[in-house]
């Protein structure tokens, strides 16, 4: 029998109710406010409620930004209905808490989550994603909305690997009666060059700001980083970023091109709109599309579909696997997991054998077809043991972030035949776990 939501057992710090929205849990905090999670039985959907901490906050200035927030983003309850965008559904205020009420996505969660050179998304990927933003900014800026805050934390990817562009709590809203944040307001690493000097702004210091989100997710770093706030500004302003091509080597010119080109410090001489952002993008995306589905990756797909632990998987499901792996090749005694490590990689032999070692003594081998990394389903666990290379050895490494992308379907059935292939493992050796 379904249960009534107020019958649900809360947390002490869980209100019963925000407006007329029963609250089921909190499922997030920021410096502006919680995130609360409700269902609105009338639309039948969930929904996420920010309560903005106006009255509990101590420091007036702050208290102050944040109720400006909030009025910005209730001028826009349903002001923008664009797929790429989050929707704002509801606003109101309740025995002074101020709320905003939006879509809820399960699953979900902020591009800031793939800004590491150790967890890059595939390039084709961050270009797809960069596209929905900048055709997602046209149709804002269309309706004279600038967001002013463009960050990788601000951009959420949905487990259907969809975006949606979120908080537009400080953005600048044309022929709007609402109190402007005046100033500085947004995130420096992220501001365009007539942001941070706190001149006029156009809709190009949005597609500025998703420039320097691309650059970041393509090579894992920002494009300026300093020691302190005003060298960062400064070189926001006078500096040009290090070329994406000393990071990596292997990325398209014209990709490049079009993140430099975004990035300019002159508003005149960026991309005019985010239209032409878009169509700039499109182009690059088809090359990289030909170049994904060349003779290389199909030779690999053919490799996996011979080994014993991707029989069970269908033919999309392997390339699902394939596109939140990388394809690596180890050297004879070469390490290829480290025990003590931090890693939240899971890793099948492709080709050859590998050596596992712990606390000094030898475990055994595996080979072709076998799987390890079992810790990354432990988040921050460390490996228990090392995995060498036995000779020349061939390993795919899967991304435990970029797998909780891929289907639902595929999703299972990785968790599926890898935990079987383990308990196998251990049943028969009593290998330690890695």
């Amino acid at each position: 029998m379904a249960r009534n939501v107020s019958e649900v057992e809360r947390p002490a710090d869980v209100p019963e109710k925000i407006g007329k929205y029963v609250i089921i849990n909190k499922i997030g905090r920021g410096s502006t406010g919680t995130v609360y999670l409700s269902h609105d039985p009338y639309y039948r959907r969930d929904v996420a409620i920010k309560v903005y901490n106006i009255e509990e906050d101590q420091d007036a200035e702050r208290a102050k930004v944040s109720r400006k927030m909030f009025f910005n983003e209730a001028h826009m309850v349903g002001m923008l209905q664009h797929p790429n965008i989050m929707p704002i559904y509801d606003a109101g205020e309740e025995d002074g808490s101020y709320y905003v009420v939006t879509e809820h996505i399960q699953g979900a969660r902020t591009l800031a989550a793939y800004c590491r050179p150790d967890n890059l998304l595939r390039v084709d990927d961050v270009v797809e994603i960069i596209y929905k933003c900048a055709k997602a900014l046209h149709y804002a800026h269309g309706r004279g909305v600038i967001h002013r805050d463009i960050k990788p934390s601000n951009i959420m990817l949905t487990i259907d690997n969809d975006v949606r562009i979120i908080d537009f709590g400080i953005a600048i809203v044309s022929d709007s009666e609402v109190s402007r944040i005046e100033g500085i307001a947004g995130s420096p690493s992220y501001m365009s060059p007539e942001q941070v000097q706190s001149e006029e702004l156009t809709s190009r210091s949005d597609l500025y700001s998703l420039g320097a989100v691309m650059y970041e997710l393509l090579t894992g770093f920002r494009p300026f980083r300093a020691d302190n706030l005003s060298k960062l500004l400064h070189q926001i302003v006078y500096a040009t970023p290090p070329p994406i091509h000393t990071y990596r080597s292997d990325l398209p010119e014209e990709l490049e091109q079009v993140v430099m080109t975004t990035m300019q410090k002159d508003p005149d001489k960026r991309l005019l709109s985010g239209n032409a952002m878009s169509a700039e993008l499109t182009r690059v995306y088809k090359d990289l599309r030909q170049k994904y589905d060349s003779l290389d990756n199909q030779e690999h797909f053919d490799l996996l579909r011979t080994l014993t632990f991707f029989h069970e998987f269908s033919h999309a499901e392997i390339w699902e696997v394939l596109r939140a792996s990388d394809w690596h090749e180890y050297k004879d005694d070469e390490d290829i997991v480290r025990e003590g490590e931090v890693d939240d990689r899971f890793y099948i032999i492709v080709a050859g054998a590998v050596k596992v070692e712990a606390n000094g003594r030898s475990l055994g081998t595996m080979s072709n077809g076998d799987c390890f990394g079992e810790t990354s389903y432990v988040r921050g666990a460390k490996r228990q043991a090392s995995i060498k290379g036995d000779g020349q050895v061939t390993i795919l490494r899967v991304s435990s972030s970029l797998m909780e992308q891929v289907s639902s379907a595929c999703q299972l059935r990785f968790n599926k035949v890898f935990l079987r292939s383990l308990i196998t493992r251990l049943q028969g050796r009593g290998a330690a776990n890695t």
